[in-house]
């Protein structure tokens, strides 16, 4: 997805000083992925800085909540498709993770998608091994959604379409069994309260995804430089050095007071990955988490999924009238 912006300039200038490290160049290794994991909406590098020098140790706060979901999704060319992303513990039996991790909405509107209880959630993955989990029922923030005329949509208004489902980008799924390590702390309607965070994931690209990655970067809110041509109130932004777009970190936690000595206010998950910016490397988005979308979520998955789905909390942004033409705020996205 290609997204345009105004004053990036200024948000690079600005971002560069906030968390100005070099970018590591790793050489792959150990037995390569499944091609297919398609989910390429994100990317995670290492952070060499001293202050985050415990990069890919599971053990220790607050990798040791993460961990790598796979949920076979099987086609006709290719039997053994795997969709491969992040997620964490966010209760002792729920992991929070993105919403296009099971519905990937911008690649495949309509569906059919993949069955998330045949899916695995390894905690603490590394080098192929990992605690298993496996996935008893999972469901999206009922706001991830694209309207009904999207396919006949010009692509501005695909764009738009997107953008405002990004901003509802979250999942979550109940797990058969608990979390030996302990539960990621998360913090909601946080806006003013952090403006740095270290995004953390399994980044296929490096390492060929076997051990989790993580990147300190500047954190603002889309609006704030404006990013985009038009008002996404609700789409955060994290802008860190990269290397290349990869796959597999979607889902993975945005971290505010990144650190391995677990105590109040450390380690407070914010956000979690949802999609790149496609003309601008090291930016990254991620839907704004609100206790109005997001308790009654956690309340569904740790009934099991059984009881009434929750209703939309609020309708998509209302100057948005997708296939007539409207744009009240200038450009669009193409």
């Amino acid at each position: 997805m290609r997204v345009w912006g105004v004053a990036v300039a200024v948000a690079f200038a600005a971002a560069q000083i906030a968390c100005a490290q070099a970018a590591s160049s790793l050489a792959p290794s150990g037995p390569p992925r499944p091609p297919d994991a398609r989910l390429r909406l994100a990317q995670v590098i290492p952070d060499t800085s001293p202050a985050e020098a415990n990069i890919g140790n599971p053990s220790l706060a607050p990798l040791k909540w993460v961990g790598l979901l796979a949920i076979p999704d099987p086609t006709d060319k290719n039997p053994l498709s795997i969709v491969e992303c992040t997620g964490e513990f966010i209760k002792p039996n729920v992991v929070l993770t993105a919403a296009h991790c099971l519905r990937d909405l911008p690649e495949n509107q309509t569906g059919p998608w993949p069955d998330v209880t045949k899916g695995t959630f390894w905690l603490q993955y590394q080098n192929q091994q990992g605690t298993p989990f496996k996935v008893l029922c999972g469901a999206v923030n009922p706001l991830w959604t694209l309207p009904s005329n999207f396919a006949s949509l010009s692509d501005d208004d695909k764009d738009d379409a997107k953008l405002v489902a990004y901003q509802h980008d979250f999942a979550m799924l109940l797990i058969d069994g608990q979390s030996p390590t302990g539960v990621m702390p998360y913090m909601l309607d946080w806006k003013g309260k952090y403006g740095y965070a270290t995004r953390v994931g399994y980044s296929s690209d490096i390492l060929n995804g076997q051990v989790v990655e993580k990147a300190g970067g500047a954190v603002f809110f889309a609006d704030a430089i404006p990013m985009l041509a038009k008002s996404f109130p609700a789409i955060v932004v994290q802008w860190a050095p990269t290397t290349e777009l990869t796959s597999g970190s979607s889902g993975g936690a945005w971290i505010a007071n990144f650190n391995t000595t677990e105590g109040a206010n450390q380690n407070l998950l914010i956000a979690v990955t949802s999609f790149s910016f496609d003309d601008y490397p090291g930016g990254e988005g991620a839907a704004y988490l609100t206790a109005k979308e997001f308790n009654p979520l956690l309340d569904f998955v740790s009934k099991g999924c059984q009881s009434a789905p929750p209703a939309p909390s609020s309708p998509p942004a209302p100057w948005f009238n997708f296939g007539k033409q409207s744009n009240p705020a200038g450009g669009g996205s193409n």
